[in-house]
């Protein structure tokens, strides 16, 4: 007859889905996708399904006669696991008796005539010809996959200008109201190759009368308006593009420009700080102490990240650790000293410069600003006056994207000229503290940041612990005068007594 049915390889999967918990309806569904009678996950699971089939049909009763069918409205709720209800929950309480709504009194009929309804009925109110003719009114030719089509609908409904404009403005490359994700969004909307076949093939041929092509459009979707529209504007992807590049080349600038000048700050507030230099040379001193003894067989110069072993090496009392010891003889021979991050201020930000990032942003900016010059070369209008003998730039000064793509040439230049500063900036301080000539500027400065912020911590830790010995230390003063103040006071009231009894 076959395996029983929680080992059947066919429903295996539906009933180990009941034992991890999964609800009953959830289960039922699953079967109905793949074509199964959803009723099997209430058989026996120990028993072959062949052998339930059979009996459930030997056992079948006579089917009553069955009643009008009536459509009825339902409502749609999330169902709780009665298993997975507490004992004293609201909805086990509700099943006492005295929590039922014994006596609930609402209208029957009144339910019925607004709740449900026959089937025939129905049928009759959706066949009358004056819905049809509203339906029909109302219905949109719908051409592409019903996602794309509702994402797409959201994104035009920011632009509330006619479809025939936008297009003419695309075609223009103008500027537009538009951010630089609202641009991605509308050229990620341009009908694909199978979209635009299939518009084509609705729409009449282009030399039919504008009006009828006109009203063929008016009875697409939006974004079927959008893209018929599209069909029409030569280039229009690369297009696109060149305003997009324009749209998002100011924060694209800016972006390049604070970074290369974040690093050209750290790299001098390092440089030039003489506290820095101070405390490089207590640090190398207090090291070649400790590892030599006081002999001359000490190091002359430490890598950066050194600095941060000195937290790690503890003094036999297991609290004290080499940082702290730092801390002490900076504080005793040069205070000014302990004021490090004051100079550091700019570090900070700089250890968040990726300059691969920069880098790569710079080289987008100048293949971007060269894609754009390309276009507007292509889709030169035709009254533009230029011949052989015009130079590149007469002729881009002939259009607005042109004369933008000039100026952006000449930014562009300039930020590349400020990033190899920085660069150089920066290779100049590595070389100056001895450090690796491949160390990244996010490692380089993260290093610095990690040991200033040690070093001020340890100087708040040694300042709390002084503050801390300084109470105890006015605690016990006053304990002391306390104890002496008490020892005089007996003293005044003992010599009366002597006094009386001689």
């Amino acid at each position: 007859v076959g395996p029983p049915l929680k080992d059947d390889p066919e429903y295996q999967k539906f009933f180990k889905m009941l034992k991890m918990g999964i609800p009953l309806g959830a289960v039922q569904n699953a079967l109905k996708k793949e074509g199964k009678d959803p009723g099997i996950i209430n058989m026996d699971p120990s028993r072959p399904l062949g052998e339930q089939q059979s009996k459930s049909k030997d056992t079948k009763k006579p089917s009553k006669p069955k009643g009008p069918k009536v459509a009825r409205k339902r409502l749609h709720w999330n169902k709780i696991d009665e298993s997975k209800l507490h004992a004293d929950s609201f909805w086990n309480q509700a099943k006492e008796q005295d929590l039922q709504l014994v006596g609930l009194d609402f209208d029957n009929e009144e339910f019925a005539n607004l709740f449900t309804s026959e089937v025939g009925k129905a049928a009759a109110k959706k066949d009358a010809p004056a819905d049809d003719k509203k339906k029909s009114r109302n219905q949109k030719v719908q051409l592409i996959d019903g996602r794309r089509r509702m994402n797409g609908s959201i994104l035009l409904a920011k632009f509330k200008v006619d479809y025939k404009v936008l297009a003419k403005q695309v075609d223009g490359m103008e500027c537009m109201e538009a951010e630089g994700n609202e641009l991605r969004g509308m050229m990620q909307l341009l009908p694909t190759k199978d979209e635009s076949l299939a518009l084509r093939s609705y729409l009449p041929p282009p030399d039919a009368p504008a009006q009828e092509i006109d009203e063929s459009i008016a009875k697409l979707g939006e974004c079927e308006q959008y893209m018929a529209v599209m069909l029409d504007v030569p280039d229009v992807k690369d297009k696109f593009q060149a305003m997009l590049f324009r749209a998002e080349y100011e924060t694209h600038a800016d972006s390049i420009r604070e970074g290369t000048e974040t690093l050209n700050q750290a790299c001098d507030a390092v440089k030039n700080s003489e506290r820095f230099r101070k405390l490089l040379l207590y640090a190398l001193k207090l090291g070649n102490a400790l590892n030599t003894g006081g002999s001359n067989e000490g190091v002359s110069a430490i890598t950066l990240d050194s600095l941060l072993k000195l937290a790690e090496a503890k003094a036999f009392d297991k609290q004290t650790s080499a940082l702290h010891y730092l801390v002490s003889i900076v504080q005793k021979n040069d205070e000014d000293v302990l004021n490090l991050s004051e100079d550091f201020v700019p570090v900070k930000a700089a250890e968040r410069v990726a300059m691969d990032m920069l880098a790569s942003q710079l080289k987008e900016m100048q293949s971007g600003v060269r894609v754009v010059k390309d276009v507007v070369r292509r889709n030169l209008p035709a009254d533009t006056p230029c011949d052989e003998s015009s130079s590149e730039e007469e002729i881009l000064n002939s259009t607005s994207m042109g004369k933008f793509s000039i100026s952006a040439t000449s930014k562009i230049q300039s930020l590349a000229d400020e990033f190899d500063e920085a660069k150089v900036n920066f290779s100049n301080l590595l070389q100056f503290f001895g450090e690796d000539h491949t160390m990244s500027p996010e490692a380089f400065f993260c290093t610095i940041n990690t040991f200033v912020s040690m070093f001020e911590n340890t100087h708040k830790e040694l300042k709390r612990k002084e503050e801390a010995k300084e109470r105890r230390k006015r605690i016990e003063e006053k304990r002391k005068i306390r104890e002496e103040e008490k020892k005089k006071t007996a003293a005044k009231v003992s010599k009366p007594k002597l006094r009386a009894a001689v």
